[in-house]
C-alpha cells in the first residue's frame, strides 16, 4: 500500500526552484532544490529512482556548456522524475532527444558524411546509448551475466555503432534559427531537439539483431525505429534491472534476483515491455530485498555519500540556519560543491560513467562488486569526517551562531541529549535509526565504554555524550553499510 500510494503522488520537481533562483550558469539553486526535494519531498520513492536513473542516463555539468546551462540540466532531472515510473522506451527517447544528453554526447547537430569536407557521424551517443544506456558490451544471459562464461560474445561491432552514429543524424537545438546559429541560450535546453532532414543521413542502415532500417526515411523515423531494436534487445531488461537494483537494494543481487527483475521487464504481467513501475515494485518486493541476507549471504552495499547526508539531516531534523534562506547546507561546503568532500555531486560526475563503476570489485581480486566503494578515498572519507564533525559539534540546536556561519544546516541533538544518562538508550536510538538495528556488537561496545567516561553533572554533559556518540557513530565504518 505504501508503494502505491508513492506511485501515485505528483512528481516533486527542481524547475521552478531553479528557473526562479538561478541565471541559468549558477549551479547551486539546482542542488538546493534536489536537497530540499530529497529530505521533504513526499514522493520519496520517486526521487530516490530519478536519482538512480541520473546515474545511468548520465549527463554532468562538468562540462563547461553544460555548466552554464542550468535550466537545462534541472529540466533534464525532472524529465528522469517524470518518467521514473513510465516505460523504460519512452525514457530512452525522452533522453536521446533532450538538448543537455545531445550536448554532454555531442549528438545534437550531428551530420551526415562528406567526404570532401572530411565530416563523419559522430559515434559518441551512439556508442553510449548501447554502452551504458541499454544492453551492455556482451551478450547476457536472464541474470545479467555474461555468456558464454568463459568468452562472452559482443553484444554489437564497432560497425554497429557506426550504423547508430549514421541514425542519430540531423537533430539541432530546439528554436535555432539555423544548422550554425551560435545563439546558445538557456532556453535551447528546455525542449526536444528538433530534426533538420538536410543534414540527416537517408541511406539503409543495418542494426542490432540484423534489423535493417531501409533508405529514404526520415530523421525521425529512423531515430524511432532504431531505439525499438535497442529497447526489444534482450540485454536491457537484466542490464537495466541489475543497476537498478544496485542503486536501490544491493550491490551483488543473486542471478535469481536479477532473473525475476528481468522477467518484469521484458512482461509486466499484462503483456507490456518496460514498464519501470512494475520493475521498481518487482525490486523492493522481491523476497532478496525483503530478507537481505538471509535470502544471499552477499547481500548489502556501501550507501553511496549524498544518501548516507540525506539519512543524517532526516534523522537530526536537520534545518537550515537563521541566514540560510530556507537552504541546506553542510558544514564545510554547500550542497552543489559537496562532491569536493565525498566524490558525489548530483549530476556532477566527472565522465559518463557516473561517480563508479558499476562491476568495481570490492577489492582487489575481489568477486564481489561494490560499485561505491570506487570513491572512498582516504582523502574523500578524510573531508566527509572533518564536515561530519563540523556538523556535530559546531552546528547543532544549542549553538551560537552569531559567532559562526549562519548558513549552515542545524541538527537537532536534543532526542538524543535525553537519553544519554544511560549509554545503552542513546546507542539503541542510533542502532535503530543509523544502522537498522545492524550496528556490529564489537563498535557499539568500544564507544559505550567511551561514553561511560564522561561525567554527567548537569546537561552539558547529557549533550556532549550524545554529540561523541553520533559522531563516533556516523564515521564508524558499519555506518558506510546500507542494511
Amino acid at each position: 500500500s505504501w508503494l502505491d500510494a508513492q506511485f501515485a503522488m505528483t512528481p516533486s520537481l527542481t524547475s521552478p526552484y531553479t528557473l526562479a533562483n538561478s541565471n541559468g550558469s549558477r549551479r547551486e539553486p539546482r542542488h538546493y532544490i534536489w536537497w530540499e526535494n530529497a529530505l521533504s519531498a513526499p514522493d520519496q520513492l520517486r526521487q530516490r529512482v530519478a536519482f538512480a536513473l541520473s546515474q545511468i542516463f548520465v549527463v554532468s555539468d562538468l562540462d563547461f556548456a553544460l555548466g552554464n546551462a542550468q535550466y537545462g540540466m534541472s529540466n533534464y532531472y525532472d524529465m528522469l522524475i517524470n518518467n521514473a515510473f513510465g516505460n523504460y522506451r519512452n525514457l530512452l527517447e525522452e533522453v536521446t532527444l533532450h538538448p543537455v544528453m545531445g550536448v554532454y554526447l555531442s549528438m545534437v547537430r550531428n551530420e551526415k558524411a562528406n567526404p570532401a569536407e572530411n565530416i563523419r557521424p559522430d559515434e559518441n551517443y551512439a556508442r553510449e546509448v548501447l554502452q551504458l544506456f541499454s544492453i551492455g558490451l556482451f551478450e547476457l544471459d536472464s541474470s545479467g551475466r555474461p555468456t558464454p562464461a568463459n568468452n562472452p560474445t559482443p553484444a554489437y561491432t564497432q560497425q554497429t555503432v557506426e550504423e547508430y552514429a549514421r541514425v542519430f543524424t540531423g537533430w539541432n537545438f530546439p528554436n535555432a534559427r539555423s544548422w550554425t546559429d551560435t545563439r546558445i541560450t538557456n532556453e535551447n535546453y528546455l525542449s526536444r531537439m528538433v530534426p533538420d532532414e538536410t543534414f540527416h543521413d537517408t541511406g539503409s542502415k543495418t542494426l542490432l539483431n540484423g534489423v535493417v532500417l531501409p533508405a529514404g526515411q526520415s530523421t525521425a523515423k529512423d531515430m524511432s525505429d532504431a531505439l525499438d531494436t535497442i529497447f526489444n534487445h534482450p540485454n536491457v531488461g537484466p542490464f537495466i534491472g541489475r543497476q537498478l537494483i544496485q542503486r536501490l537494494v544491493t550491490s551483488n543481487p543473486s542471478a535469481a534476483y536479477v532473473s525475476r527483475v528481468a522477467s518484469v521487464f521484458n512482461n509486466n504481467g499484462n503483456g507490456v515491455r518496460g514498464d519501470l513501475r512494475a520493475v521498481i515494485n518487482a525490486i523492493l518486493i522481491d523476497d532478496e530485498a525483503q530478507n537481505g541476507q538471509l535470502a544471499n549471504p552477499d547481500f548489502g552495499k556501501i550507501r553511496e555519500p549524498v544518501i548516507k547526508f540525506t539519512h543524517f539531516f532526516r534523522a537530526l531534523d536537520g534545518t537550515p540556519g537563521p541566514l540560510a534562506d530556507g537552504v541546506h547546507s553542510t558544514a564545510d561546503f554547500t550542497v552543489d560543491r559537496i562532491d569536493e568532500a565525498t566524490g558525489q555531486a548530483v549530476m556532477s560526475s566527472r565522465s559518463v560513467f557516473n561517480f563508479y563503476l558499476p562491476d568495481n570489485p570490492l577489492t582487489n581480486g575481489s568477486n564481489l562488486q561494490s560499485p561505491e566503494n570506487q570513491i572512498m578515498t582516504e582523502t574523500n572519507i578524510g573531508a566527509t569526517h572533518n564536515n561530519y564533525h563540523h556538523q556535530v559539534y559546531r552546528f547543532h540546536n544549542r549553538a551560537d551562531l552569531s559567532d559562526d556561519n549562519p548558513r549552515v544546516t542545524v541538527i537537532d541533538l536534543e532526542p538524543l541529549a535525553a537519553l544519554a544518562r544511560s549509554s545503552d538508550d542513546v546507542m539503541d536510538w542510533i542502532d535503530l535509526v543509523f544502522f537498522s538495528g545492524a550496528m556490529p556488537t564489537d563498535i557499539r561496545e568500544v564507544i559505550k565504554q567511551h561514553l561511560n567516561t564522561i561525567r554527567i553533572t548537569n546537561s552539558d554533559g547529557l549533550f556532549a555524550r550524545a554529540q561523541d556518540a553520533l559522531f563516533l557513530s556516523i564515521t564508524s565504518p558499519a555506518s558506510n553499510f546500507q542494511h
